[in-house]
């Protein structure tokens, strides 16, 4: 129908017209159409040859809307029709003096006129064609769908049988409301599917271990460009295929089926709405608490980073403690704020630790250190335990920032390290001291809303001081012992504490 009602020569030159073959009338008027046009070429040959100058070269013959037919001179050639009555010019430009004849405005108009005829002529032709077309809207569409899934399932066969390594058939497991019945998501040496077409790339297999009763929040710090991103991404995407129905890159893949798959990954703006990153993020983050459920994979990059330390740590903290406590749903939550790790003393069977892990280079010389630069070899392999560092100015010296710049940011950073460094050994050392039991579950719920009740403070103080403060004394490290000694003073001034006699004693010694 298409090739026998539209013309298809018209349409190369960006005109949308019916065959004029299709009705009678816009045959006559498609002669007539053809005639002037004729008339309007020879008209152009006359007035070149009379005044001189090469047809298509010195003097064309063009048309524009608005203006219709005329002839256009180069500049240079100008002097040729200066002076001739006959020629009215229209105007000067860059590209030349465009001009015309009376007879050539004529034909010009004449042919408009017949253009316009075309236009309504055609008018109705296009109404009838469309009712036409419209009946064949439910079988197109249909059309689309069958082919679009005939896509998608192409694609995962064809990523399947050519895939560097075998994908395997995932098995699901039965979904079940027990907390502690074993359900979950169980990956062996799982890869991310674009990761291991690219050229000339090793790919690192990982495993990812999500089952109630035991673990379904991951808390994953690790080195920049150490691999957290690909690593939630990349089970993002192994669960998607899995569930529709194409084998997966692993060796193992056991799972419950999830109601959704839920990402706030990645850092954009949006200028034209007003939108900045830190509101988008939080835009995303509010669509994933409102919609995520028991059943549901969430997975967070790197939440808080668009606004200050501060807030963004303790934006990052409540969402994590409301995701692992309240929905229960499996998370996979990528992280710098090492204190998020402390999360895991609070849920324990809930929250885990895991870090992607990198090996620091020992350089033996300067000359070795001048030949690698950056200190780190990332291993982009994630495991269990805690990374208290970023290696951020390791990267930021292999991509080339001024040496004089990367020394200043290490010793700034260094003081910053020291005694958040000593925090995190100290938070880890009062949770797992002998003699002294974990907090109950009622206990948890009151220190994430109280922070710390006063007896458990003062109780888990005193052993991590009196650590710490020997580390101190035998580190030598002024900061540390200030910054301790503050805080003993600012706890003596707390009355609200309540602390017992042995703990203030211990503290006016501090």
């Amino acid at each position: 129908m298409i090739e026998s009602t539209l013309d298809l020569e018209a349409a190369k030159e960006n005109e949308f017209l019916i065959r004029p073959d299709f009705d009678e009338e816009l045959k006559g008027i498609k002669e007539c159409l053809q005639a002037v046009e004729a008339d309007i070429f020879r008209e152009f040959e006359e007035i070149a040859s009379k005044v001189g100058l090469e047809p298509g070269k010195s003097i064309k013959l063009e048309s524009a809307d608005g203006i219709g037919h005329f002839l256009r001179v180069t500049l240079k050639m100008e002097k040729q029709i200066r002076g001739i009555s006959w020629l009215k010019k229209i105007d000067m430009q860059k590209a030349g003096v465009r001009c015309r004849s009376t007879e050539l405005a004529a034909l010009s108009e004449q042919h408009a006129t017949l253009k316009e005829q075309y236009a309504r002529a055609q008018k109705s032709i296009v109404k009838e064609i469309l009712t036409v077309s419209a009946g064949y809207l439910e079988p197109l569409y249909a059309l689309g769908t069958c082919t679009a899934q005939l896509d998608v399932v192409v694609s995962l066969a064809i990523a399947a049988v050519s895939a560097p390594q075998q994908y395997i058939r995932p098995r699901f497991l039965k979904q079940s409301s027990n907390e502690t019945d074993g359900g979950g998501i169980r990956l062996r040496d799982f890869r991310h599917p674009c990761l291991e077409y690219q050229d000339g790339v090793s790919v690192i297999p990982n495993d990812v271990d999500l089952e109630r009763g035991k673990q379904i929040f991951k808390t994953i710090t690790g080195p920049n460009m150490g691999g957290k991103s690909t690593y939630i991404r990349g089970t993002g995407v192994v669960v998607a295929m899995a569930q529709a129905g194409s084998f997966v890159p692993a060796t193992e893949a056991d799972l419950v089926p999830v109601d959704a798959i839920m990402a706030r990954v990645g850092a954009a703006d949006c200028q034209l709405r007003g939108i900045s990153t830190f509101m988008a993020e939080m835009l995303e983050t509010v669509a994933v608490l409102r919609l995520a459920t028991r059943d549901s994979l969430v997975i967070i990059d790197e939440l808080g980073r668009g606004t200050s330390t501060y807030d963004g740590f303790g934006l990052a903290w409540a969402i994590s403690a409301h995701l692992a406590r309240t929905v229960g749903c499996f998370t996979l939550f990528a992280t710098h704020f090492h204190e998020l790790t402390s999360l895991t003393h609070l849920l324990p069977g809930v929250v885990a630790n895991y870090r992607v892990s990198a090996e620091v280079l020992q350089h033996s010389s300067a000359a070795d250190e001048e030949e690698n630069p950056t200190d780190v070899i990332m291993l982009y392999k994630v495991e269990p335990g805690i990374c208290d560092q970023s290696y951020g100015l390791q990267v930021a010296r292999s991509i080339g920032l001024p040496a004089d710049l990367v020394s200043e940011a290490e010793a700034a950073s260094a003081e910053e390290e020291k005694v958040e460094s000593m925090w995190v050994r100290l938070g880890e050392r009062m949770y797992v001291d002998e003699n002294m039991p974990l907090p109950s579950q009622s206990e948890c719920s009151q220190m994430e809303t109280e922070s710390l009740s006063a007896v458990v403070v003062a109780e888990r103080l005193r052993v991590g001081l009196e650590n710490l403060f020997d580390q101190a004394l035998s580190e030598s490290e002024d900061e540390i012992g200030t910054f301790v000694g503050n805080l003993a003073n600012e706890m003596l001034n707390q009355s609200s504490l309540g602390l017992d006699q042995p703990v203030k004693e211990l503290l006016m010694e501090i």
